[in-house]
């Protein structure tokens, strides 16, 4: 139990820790309209367009085919481009900087980029990359929610577990209580023949039998005391848990029935 708690926020302190070392990747312009890269789906990514005057461009609505690269740009400032992204740039990871060259840029109208107009393109993922990291991630986080759920259910179970216990010795002590039956008072007191059980035996023949009920008490419970005694009959405190309420019971039927 202990090991897989400390498993548990070992795995808790590791994430905390972990680093995102994407590295900024040079690209060439062809790969920015290749169809199994950038092409492929340019809604994931977050496009901008770095003028030769160094203004920079954030752009909307991107579409990429074969020839041409089109957005709606706005102007706006970005964050200058690392050389690793650490933890708290994560969010950085689907950026991708276009280089033109000298063109007039006019914001938010449609802006058509060819080829030829493009220098460079720098990300910090490749569309491949960018693949494998979120089915990394998705396995770290099935991964995370297994871990979560079976320390949920070990802890789920050993209470379960006590609850049975403490509910099989309660109700031991309710039948005995209640019916006195050689079963249990013979594990309480480790004698068929001690005088406790003789009196609740006598409690049995002269009480319980004589009414409906207590005759349909008396074969309910010998058919369920046999199970339950095996159950609890290891554990020295529930015998000395019962004992003593059985003491309590019996000194009540010595003094009201003079036995």
């Amino acid at each position: 139990m202990k090991s897989l708690l400390f498993l548990f926020f070992l795995i808790v302190f590791i994430s905390s820790c972990s680093t995102y070392n994407y590295n900024s990747t040079y690209h060439s312009s062809k790969m920015l309209f290749d169809k199994n890269e950038f092409a492929e789906a340019p809604e994931v990514w977050d496009f901008y367009i770095h003028d030769s005057k160094g203004e920079t461009y954030k752009g909307r609505s991107s579409h990429i085919t074969e020839v041409s690269f089109t957005t709606v740009l706005a102007k706006g400032y970005v964050a200058p481009i690392p050389e690793i992204l650490n933890r708290e740039e994560k969010h950085r990871q689907q950026e991708v900087h276009i280089y033109v060259q000298d063109k007039v840029i006019e914001e938010n109208v449609i802006s058509k980029f060819e080829q030829s107009d493009i220098v460079e393109v720098i990300s910090f993922s490749t569309p491949s990359e960018l693949k494998m990291i979120k089915k990394t991630n998705n396995v770290k986080q099935r991964a995370w929610y297994l871990t979560v759920l079976l320390v949920l259910g070990i802890i789920l179970g050993s209470l379960l577990a006590i609850a049975l216990v403490v509910w099989a010795v309660y109700v031991l002590v309710l039948i005995s209580v209640l019916g006195m039956g050689c079963y249990v008072a013979t594990m309480a007191y480790g004698s068929y023949d001690a005088p406790e059980v003789l009196v609740l035996r006598r409690f049995r023949d002269e009480k319980l039998k004589r009414t409906f009920m207590g005759r349909v008490f008396i074969s309910n419970y010998y058919a369920f005391s046999p199970l339950l005694v095996r159950f609890v009959k290891r554990t020295g405190f529930a015998e000395r848990f019962i004992r003593r309420k059985l003491d309590g019971f019996v000194n009540r039927l010595k003094a009201n029935n003079n036995w």
